[in-house]
């Protein structure tokens, strides 16, 4: 385990971002892309969950260059390389900090934060989502991940499924609600295409990030 991720006593809550896309659509790496209020990619993800949590742990292959690890940032390695988003998440809980994390992708810089919140459950043991089950699916990021899912994740990977919206269909889990024009939010963006689309309808929605 890192040194970093030793430090400090177990929280209840943290935020995680998993930076482990290639961005080969997107023809950049996705941290540095600069939105049209200033800041990259990776910046607005950053302050979004640094306004929930007073700490992130980010985890994949390599830390992301615009990223420079700090007291509140700390960075962990994928223990299960190749292995995708799960991977990730496996890192990240085993990362020692906390209880639960809400995570998030590094392509999604629009979150807001009021919105993640929602995905706390009661049962603070419970996986969280939001519910796209109208559309076919569930949403596995934002996603609200308790460390007593860990055990069940490592099964995953070391039986090779890694796929993480098949475990979340094998288990239980808690839904959230949410509205088509607050699922903006969520996006993930892969191609400068989908950034441009995703900025168009932002624009002609309410105040949501």
């Amino acid at each position: 385990m890192p040194e970093s991720a030793k430090a400090g006593p177990i929280q209840p809550l943290l935020c995680g971002i998993l930076s482990g896309g290639m961005s080969r659509r997107m023809g950049q790496s996705k941290d540095s892309i600069v939105l049209p209020d200033g800041r990259m990619m990776a910046e607005r993800v950053i302050d979004a969950m640094l306004s929930i949590s007073n700490e992130i742990v980010i985890a994949g292959p390599e830390l992301p260059l615009v990223v420079k690890e700090n007291e509140r940032l700390h960075y962990v390695k994928d223990n299960y390389p190749g292995s995708g988003p799960l991977s990730g998440i496996e890192a990240i809980l085993a990362s020692g900090r906390a209880k639960a994390y809400l995570i998030a992708a590094c392509d999604q810089p629009f979150l807001n934060p009021e919105l993640m919140k929602r995905l706390i459950p009661k049962d603070k043991e419970m996986p969280s989502f939001f519910d796209f089950t109208a559309n076919g699916y569930i949403q596995p990021f934002p996603g609200y991940y308790p460390l007593s899912w860990l055990p069940e994740i490592r099964d995953s990977l070391r039986r090779n499924r890694r796929a993480i919206k098949s475990l979340i269909a094998d288990s239980d889990v808690a839904l959230q609600e949410i509205d088509e024009e607050s699922a903006l939010c969520l996006q993930s963006i892969n191609t400068p295409e989908e950034l441009s689309k995703l900025l168009q309808d932002l624009s002609g929605a309410k105040s949501l990030y």
